[in-house]
């Protein structure tokens, strides 16, 4: 297995440390190869932000993502500008609050509405990496949610497992509407 996962936001929304999350969750948890790259505009709020990670279960050889097998927007902006570098029948997974695209294979996930409602906007990167887990292969829930507890003080381990465990349950729930099966009455 090799995959290769492209984040794109901008700077402030996580993005960077919910890849450094998901590359120790496969790496340390699941026990495959990974690689974590990162770059972000000269600002430190607000500018473009994109963070890479390859996973594999043998040697991997070349670090950057070129075009990604699974693709997540946290903004516009980084959406539009990475849309084009996924492979066919990528998955991918916005954040439907601040990404506006008509894909239907795309995964919507209101992220940034999901943590305001909980008082926390600063937790969107967390709702999206629950619902990332929920989506991707060979990945498991208590391998990312312990790498989330090692990262953070006790004080934020509450805030930051509710957003995790809201994003998987947000996904899990769309994509058992996908799969039931349609009543023709």
């Amino acid at each position: 297995m090799k995959l290769n996962v492209r984040f794109a936001g901008a700077g402030g929304q996580g993005v960077i440390l919910s890849s450094v999350l998901l590359a120790k969750a496969y790496g340390l948890g699941e026990d495959y190869n990974v690689s974590q790259t990162q770059s972000y505009g000269p600002e430190a709020r607000g500018g473009a932000c994109k963070a890479e990670v390859v996973v594999s279960n043998e040697d991997i050889d070349y670090m950057k993502v070129d075009d990604a097998d699974v693709f997540i927007a946290y903004n516009q902006v980084g959406y539009d500008k990475y849309k084009n570098t996924i492979k066919k029948g990528a998955k991918v997974l916005v954040n439907s609050t601040l990404v506006e695209n008509s894909q239907a294979d795309h995964y919507q996930v209101p992220a940034t509405e999901i943590a305001e409602s909980m008082g926390k906007p600063f937790v969107v990167n967390m709702v999206m990496l629950g619902a990332l887990t929920k989506m991707l292969p060979r990945l498991h829930y208590p391998a990312v949610l312990q790498e989330i507890l090692k990262n953070f003080p006790e004080s934020m381990h509450e805030v930051n497992r509710q957003a995790f465990q809201k994003g998987y349950q947000y996904l899990e729930e769309r994509m058992k509407e996908e799969s039931a099966p349609i009543d023709h009455q």
